[in-house]
């Protein structure tokens, strides 16, 4: 039986022509029943059950307010009851330190990014080992590198990116009640989004949140 994704993508700095080709190569058809929209209401106005979702933007087309907090927490619950959730680059914004997709969701926020792109190495921990990381290199790409608020008590810090300005969490996940998130700060551009390990990272960090512990 194939799991149902949820792909929340596409604005005007994050188009889909450059996040659904690279989709296509994390989800095999054959595994995955896949779901493409602009909209994160869509996913609370659905009454079809989903395995995972993914945010690659805020997912407020233009002409929508932001989700109320009455709105993520909808969501919220959808994550303890057993669904899957991934913040991927820009899925990071527009998260405010009092809300429910900060406090009791994702455990991080994006607070600013480098002023251009710049080379970007990211590296897993070496620490301990986790299974979004596994078999992950390091790798270098010219991204725009992404500083986030992380509450390191809540989740667990899975991989660290580097530029010429700062050291930054790049990558952590964690449970919360019966689901499992995933986030992931790479991926502004085709090179960094596309890079095979970042594809990688993807796909593990998929299977991981779908996986029943």
């Amino acid at each position: 039986m194939k799991s149902k994704v949820y792909i929340i993508r596409d604005d005007i700095n994050h188009p889909k022509e450059v996040i659904d080709p690279v989709m296509e190569k994390v989800f095999d058809a054959e595994r995955w029943e896949v779901v493409l929209t602009d909209r994160a209401r869509d996913l609370i106005e659905t009454e079809e059950a989903a395995d995972l979702t993914l945010f690659f933007t805020n997912g407020r087309p233009e002409g929508e307010e932001n989700l109320s907090p009455e709105e993520q927490l909808q969501i919220v619950q959808k994550v303890r009851s057993g669904m899957g959730m991934m913040f991927i680059h820009a899925g990071l914004v527009l998260i405010e330190p009092d809300s429910p997709f900060y406090v009791e969701l994702n455990s991080g926020r994006f607070v600013e990014h480098s002023p251009y792109h710049v080379e970007v190495t990211n590296n897993p921990v070496t620490s301990f080992k986790h299974p979004i990381i596994e078999g992950i290199e390091p790798f270098t790409v010219l991204d725009e590198h992404y500083y986030c608020q992380v509450d390191t008590t809540r989740t667990d810090v899975i991989l660290f990116s580097t530029s010429q300005h700062v050291t930054a969490a790049g990558g952590w996940a964690h449970g919360v009640g019966s689901g499992k998130v995933v986030a992931l700060t790479p991926g502004h551009n085709p090179e960094a989004l596309g890079h095979p390990q970042m594809i990688q990272l993807m796909k593990n960090g998929a299977d991981w949140a779908v996986r029943q512990s």
